[in-house]
This record gives structure tokens, sequence and C-alpha cells, in this order.
């Protein structure tokens, strides 16, 4: 998640975040401001040099939103921006992104899908990863990663639960 931080000529202040895993990956936005004519400003004709003109709100990529900023910044119409990338393993991302329960349960499935797992597959490997000797004997060491992989995304979204 991309955090920007913006501050106005009057104190104004604007918080813009996109929840994407890389800078050039286009993501949802989030926005909030406390003066309307700083929010106006920050969100009309919004362009950057790589994406032309682009509508802040509708989502877009992180690094569209930093040379925007930057724009602005240089214009001297805010007076200082900043960005915060916050990772999964920071205590905020948890806050940062709002995740309620409910959304943490439908992810779970989406992750199965994507992943190519299946309830008996993991109901298998879960019995038998307290066996090294079966697990060597029963899956490659690509389809270990997999399984490895599944179980650090199954950590984070517990963790998020908290």
């Amino acid at each position: 998640m991309f955090r920007f931080y913006c501050n106005g000529l009057n104190g104004e202040q604007a918080e813009i975040s996109v929840l994407s895993v890389d800078w050039s990956i286009q993501g949802d936005v989030k926005f909030s401001c406390n003066d309307d004519e700083f929010a106006c400003l920050l969100l009309s004709g919004c362009r950057s040099d790589s994406g032309g003109f682009f509508n802040l709100l509708a989502g877009t990529k992180p690094v569209y939103i930093e040379q925007w900023l930057e724009y602005l910044e240089e214009q001297q119409k805010i007076r200082h921006v900043s960005v915060k990338i916050n990772l999964p393993d920071d205590q905020e991302y948890n806050e940062a992104l709002g995740f309620s329960e409910e959304n943490i349960q439908q992810l779970l499935p989406m992750i199965f899908k994507v992943g190519g797992f299946n309830k008996l597959q993991i109901n298998r490997y879960l019995k038998q990863r307290s066996n090294p000797a079966t697990l060597s004997t029963r899956y490659g060491p690509a389809e270990l990663q997999r399984y490895r992989i599944l179980n650090d995304i199954i950590r984070l979204l517990n963790k998020l639960r908290r």
C-alpha cells in the first residue's frame, strides 16, 4: 500500500492511499482531505509524465500520483509531499487496509482458486506436513514451495484478522 501525505500552503492536509503491490500497477484509491479547496486542487487536472491525464479517484498507478504531486509541489501550489509504503509485515498494515473479518473470510477461497488448490489437497498436505520423509517422496520442490507460500498467506490472513 502506498500512502501519500500532502500539506497545503495554509496548513491543509490530505492523504491519498493506493492499494497496489508495485509503483506501476493500478490500484484502488482512498482519499481524505480536511479542506474542500485543497481537495479540488489535488483532484483536478491530474496528469503525469508517463500516463497523461488520469482520474485519481477512479483508481490509478502510484507512480502517476507521485508525479502529479511532485509537479504541484514544484509549482508551489502545495507545501510538502511525502510517501510511505506499508508492507504486509508492518503493524499499521491492518489499519491501513481497513479489512473487515468478512473481507478476510472471502479472501481465502479466492487464494485457493488462484493457487490451484482444492480442499482435499490442502487437507492431505496438512496431515502429512509433520512427516518430512512423506513430503519429500510425495511432493516435488516446486509443489512444496507452493504449499509454503500458501502457509505464509494463511498466516498473514490470521494476523490481519486480529
